[in-house]
This record gives C-alpha cells, sequence and structure tokens, in this order.
C-alpha cells in the first residue's frame, strides 16, 4: 500500500514580509521604496513608488528579520523588455553573498541561488527554500523599476498551541525559537527535518521532533503521517531487507517514536495498525546481537553503527547502538509484555557496563539503564562541551537523571549562544568554540574575523551546506518542559505526572494540549496552581 499524507490536514499559512532592512546595495537608488508598505498588486503608472534599478549589475542585499521557509515575490512595474535576475537565498548574511562552491554553498535539496526572468506589470514568485536573506542581482542591460520584494512565508497552524513563559528572558527565548524552527519544518504534510537542507523525513531525528510537537502542538496528522510513511516505504518483507532510512539505529527509533506517540496520545488505533511491525523489527534487532553482547550488522553499509555525527567512526557508537537497543526494548515493554524485548535487554547488558568516554554514548547507557559513580562526573565535564544540537536533550536527560544539580544553566549557555549571533532558529549543529574570533549571522563578517557560517560546521554540513533551521534542534524545549515542570504523561494519555525543578524561576505561566483539553500551569509567590481538563488525574510530587 502506497501512504500519502492528506495535505488537507495541514493549514497553511503564507505571509508576504517586507524587507526589515536593505543591508547593502549598488546601482539601485530609491531603496526605501523596498521597505515601504504598498498595496500587494502592481500599481500601474506608478513608478514613482519603486525602487530605480540602473542596467547590469545593480544588486541589493534584503534582511527579512527572521528563518523563513518559503521563497521570493518580486513586483516589477517598468522595465523596457524581459530582464534577467540572479536570487541568492541565504540563512546567514555570507551565504547569501555567496556563490555555488564557495565554502561548501550549494543548491543541494532546495534551489538557492539561480537565475530567474520577469518583465514589466508582472507579479511573480520565485523559490522555495530556508532563508533570511536575499540578494537580488540585475544581469540585463536595462532600467527596470521594481516596486515590492517580498519574502513568501509558509508556515503550518495548529488548532491548539501551548504556552510557556518564566521569569527568565533568555529562557523564554529558548523556549519561542525552538518552537518555531519546529513549527517552520511542519510542511507538506510531514515533519521535516531541515527547510533549507534535509527536506525530508530522518526517522532518529523524528523523536525530539515528535516529542516537541506533543507537547507544544498535541496530536496533531503530521506525527503518524511521518511514522507510516518510514513503515510502508521499508517493509520488513523487502528483497534487500532494509532498515529504516537504511540504518540499523533508524529502526530502533522507529519502535521508540511509536511507543513515544502512543504513550502521550493513547492512540490505541495507531497502536494496533503498528503492533506487528514493530515487533518484527524487535525481532530483527535481537538478531543482529553478537555471543559478547555486542550489535553487528551484515553488509558494509557506512552508518551501520550511527548514533550521531559526533561518534560516527568511534569505535565507542557500537556501545551507543546497542543502548539505543536497549532503550527501545524498555519503552515496549511500557506498552506490552514482549518476550524478545526481555532477551534483548539481558543480551546487551554489556553495552550499557562497558567504558565510555564519550558524552554521547555515556547518555544513551545513562538512559538506557546504566549506574555507575563516574556518570555523572563525565557528563557534566566541560558543562556543554561535547554537546550537539541533536545530542543535547539525551545529554541533558542523562545529567537531569544523574543528579545535575543545574542543567538548565548548561542549556542556557549553549542555545544562548546561538542567539548571542543572530540566530532566530535553531541549528543543525553548533559548538561553543565555534563564537571565538568570529561574528554574527546577521552581519558581514568584520576583516580578521571568522565567518561563524562559512568557516564551521562538519561531517556532512561543512561551511553553507550547514541548515540553520534544524528540527532535531527543537529537543530543548521537551527538556525544559519534562525537567522544569517535571511533566511525564502516562500511557493512557490521561494520566499526568507533575514533578517541578523551577530552580531559580519565581514566575512560570503555561498550558500544555491534552486530547481532553488544555493543561494549565502556573507558578506565582512559590505557589503552584494547576488546572487539568475533565478525564486528566495529574499526581503531583514536590
Amino acid at each position: 500500500m502506497i501512504v500519502s499524507a492528506d495535505l488537507n490536514t495541514q493549514n497553511e499559512k503564507h505571509e508576504f514580509l517586507l524587507p526589515t532592512r536593505v543591508m547593502a546595495s549598488y546601482g539601485v537608488s530609491l531603496l526605501e521604496n523596498l521597505t515601504t508598505r504598498k498595496p500587494g498588486s502592481v500599481l500601474y503608472r506608478r513608478p514613482d513608488l519603486a525602487s530605480v534599478w540602473n542596467g547590469k549589475g545593480a544588486w541589493v542585499l534584503l534582511d527579512f528579520g527572521k528563518e523563513i521557509q518559503g521563497g521570493a515575490r518580486m513586483i516589477i512595474c517598468k522595465a523596457k523588455e524581459m530582464a534577467t535576475f540572479r536570487l541568492t537565498f541565504g540563512e546567514s548574511v555570507s551565504e547569501a553573498m555567496s556563490t555555488i562552491g564557495e565554502k561548501n554553498a550549494t543548491n543541494d535539496h532546495s534551489p538557492r541561488d539561480f537565475k530567474v526572468i520577469a518583465g514589466k506589470m508582472s507579479d511573480n514568485s520565485f523559490g522555495q527554500t530556508g532563508f533570511r536573506f536575499l540578494r537580488v542581482e540585475l544581469l540585463s542591460d536595462v532600467e527596470v523599476k521594481i516596486q515590492n520584494i517580498f519574502a513568501e512565508s509558509v508556515t503550518a497552524t495548529f488548532s491548539q498551541e501551548a504556552v510557556f513563559e518564566t521569569d527568565d528572558p533568555l529562557l523564554n527565548q529558548i523556549i519561542e525559537t525552538a518552537a518555531y524552527t519546529l513549527r517552520l519544518c511542519f510542511q507538506k504534510g510531514y515533519i521535516w527535518d531541515g527547510i533549507k537542507r534535509d527536506r525530508l523525513i530522518w526517522c532518529g531525528d523524528l523523536h525530539p521532533e515528535i516529542l516537541t510537537a506533543l507537547y507544544w502542538f498535541g496530536d496533531v496528522p503530521q506525527i503518524p503521517s511521518s511514522l507510516n510513511l518510514l513503515r510502508e516505504f521499508n517493509p520488513l518483507d523487502n528483497p534487500v531487507d532494509e532498515w529504516i532510512n537504511n540504518i540499523p539505529s533508524y529502526s530502533a527509533w522507529w519502535v521508540v517514536n511509536v511507543c513515544e506517540y502512543c504513550r502521550i496520545t493513547g492512540n490505541t488505533t495507531f497502536w494496533e495498525e503498528n503492533r506487528e511491525y514493530g515487533r518484527r523489527i524487535l525481532e530483527k534487532m535481537l538478531a543482529c546481537v553478537t555471543p559478547d553482547g555486542g550489535v553487528s550488522f551484515e553488509g558494509d553499509r557506512p552508518l551501520n553503527y550511527f548514533l550521531d555525527w559526533s561518534t560516527q567512526g568511534n569505535d565507542e557508537s557500537r556501545l551507543g547502538v546497542g543502548a539505543l537497543f536497549v532503550l527501545a526494548a524498555k519503552k515496549w515493554l511500557l506498552m506490552e509484555e514482549n518476550e524478545i524485548c526481555r532477551r534483548l535487554i539481558k543480551a546487551l547488558s554489556p553495552c550499557l557496563t562497558a567504558p565510555s568516554e564519550t558524552k554521547p554514548v555515556r547518555a544513551f547507557q545513562v538512559l538506557a539503564g546504566r549506574e555507575t559513580p563516574d556518570d555523572a562526573r563525565l557528563l557534566a565535564k566541560g558543562a556543554s562541551a561535547g554537546f550537539s544540537t541533536f545530542m543535547a536533550y539525551y545529554i541533558l536527560k542523562a545529567l537531569a537523571k544523574r543528579g545535575e544539580k543545574d542543567p538548565v544553566s548548561i542549556a542556557k549557555e549553549y542555545y544562548g549562544g546561538m542567539l548571542s549571533r543572530g540566530a532566530t532558529t535553531f541549528w543543525e549543529d553548533f559548538d561553543l568554540e565555534w563564537l571565538k574570533d568570529s561574528g554574527r549571522i546577521d552581519e558581514f563578517p568584520l576583516e580578521g574575523e571568522k565567518d561563524l557560517h562559512g568557516d564551521f560546521g562538519k561531517h556532512c554540513y561543512e561551511g553553507f551546506r550547514h541548515s540553520l533551521c534544524h528540527g532535531w534542534s527543537s529537543g530543548v524545549l521537551s527538556f525544559f518542559i519534562e525537567y522544569i515542570l517535571g511533566l511525564h504523561i502516562e500511557n493512557d494519555g490521561k494520566t499526568v505526572t507533575f514533578t517541578p525543578n523551577p530552580g531559580k524561576l519565581s514566575r512560570i505561566q503555561a498550558r500544555f494540549p491534552l486530547k481532553e483539553g488544555f493543561l494549565n500551569l502556573s507558578l506565582e509567590n512559590s505557589e503552584w496552581k494547576i488546572d487539568a481538563p475533565v478525564g486528566v488525574e495529574v499526581r503531583t510530587f514536590f
């Protein structure tokens, strides 16, 4: 059976945004007209309201104020003949000023550097990518008068949405940015991993995205659509016997994602539809356990032992994948009794006890059940050193499990680093070391200064190929909800435990969508107030 998303289930909001500023230009006069609001239609015989482009080589660099998923809309009121333009979209100023191949600038997944044609009295839209900045260059030797250049923003809208506000401005900014990052990745009825690059569904990356989505938007159809697509196009009876996304660990993540989704929503229909497939994955996982308690996979797939990019190629990544298998089995046991799960947990116990000095691997060992005296030492060493925007959620969860007194401060240091340099969405990856001797993404690099976007990144995302809006980076929001508020939704979807850790926060106002309605929480003058919808039991542990 071929599965396709019902695109009518996703309500889209289209906005046409004026530039907030013209950052640089050449050969263009009346620039103020580009940032002045006018009717969104061609104005006949009003060239006085347009910017004037004085021939070949004229260009402008526009800033639309925030990361956007969409394209550019150009309204041209006057031109003697058809004109050719080059449009270069960028998630940073320097990317918008780049050429293909420069610092790994690319058109992969979504073209962001290309030529278009337009003539007088025209209104046309071009492009579909992730960007904040746009460079428009006139390539024809002709005078052109452009009335407007809009960013055409496309975002998903939802019937319900969470609120989480505190008396900590930086914490609030991180929360808002994480939620906005994920919102942009809801496209075409699915959850994409990125909006410039990685405009597809990666099963492991889905885990933090699904958690954040459930907490923030509730039981939205893009979640089962994404999981069903992965299942239907990776049948276990396929002649090539593929793993999901062709990565063994991502089949384990599919098991985890189904369990998390059904636990939080109580969607028994979805569980019944997917239970048999999940059981077969668990059997397949067990068949890969070696006699010494490790994992081994047939073939030479490059991502056979993939836990995350930071550990790829590291021998310890095998321990991490084994720990993930144990975690998946334990998640499944919370949903139903299963002998295969018990055998997996027992057989892979050496993956939890084996020594590891790698934070992501140790985090998964802890989350899967490891308890050794040096866990906290390793995980807390260097604060956010060793973090990635994907692994941050898991390392923070492991830190909290091991009794770290202030994991929120570590998260604020890490995510605040991106915000301090102009980020309006969270990135595919980030390292605080990148901030040394580098500037902001919303400014031109100064002489002698490193380019924060073009000079960093690694693995498959070096330089400008690096995505600055990646859904997996929203996991920090789920961590705040699970740690600061201590929220945990039980298996029936109607029981919530509440074990708050507000730390230094003195005021919190929050609401979260549940199947039965909104759960409202507030902290004021050291007093918590909880208002749950009818049919939802709240268990508090102060």
